[in-house]
């Protein structure tokens, strides 16, 4: 019997705990509308992966490089700025360069990684 009366009493404190924590978050969330995240805080922020081109589709819009692990990475190439040996250079330029040290940087997106650099050589 000491034991129902006890479950009983755990029980009652509980129920009374959490009606305590409903009435402190209320007044908050009436009084006052949730902050919006800026856009800026939201964005993916760029990333560097340094490895060996490996694979240019130009057609695509696609490069791979391997890191030195040997896995692949796949990148878009849109509004990409591209440099060869400190020269500025096309897409299809890169195709005369694989497996040679490439140095990306990119924004991780949802649709994939999108290339925002991508340097060959010095």
């Amino acid at each position: 019997m000491l034991k129902r009366k006890a479950g009983g009493w755990i029980l009652s404190l509980a129920a009374i705990a959490m009606l305590g924590f409903g009435v402190s978050v209320a007044p908050a969330a009436q009084g006052e509308a949730p902050k919006a995240e800026s856009p800026k805080a939201s964005a993916a922020k760029a990333e560097t992966l340094t490895g060996t081109l490996t694979i240019v589709q130009a057609d695509k819009k696609l490069v791979v490089v391997t890191n030195s692990s040997g896995i692949p990475f796949n990148f878009k190439v849109t509004g990409t700025r591209i440099t060869v040996n400190g020269q500025k250079a096309k897409l299809a330029d890169l195709s005369s360069q694989t497996n040679k040290q490439a140095t990306v940087k990119y924004v991780p997106s949802r649709s994939g990684n999108v290339a925002k650099t991508i340097e060959i050589g010095s």
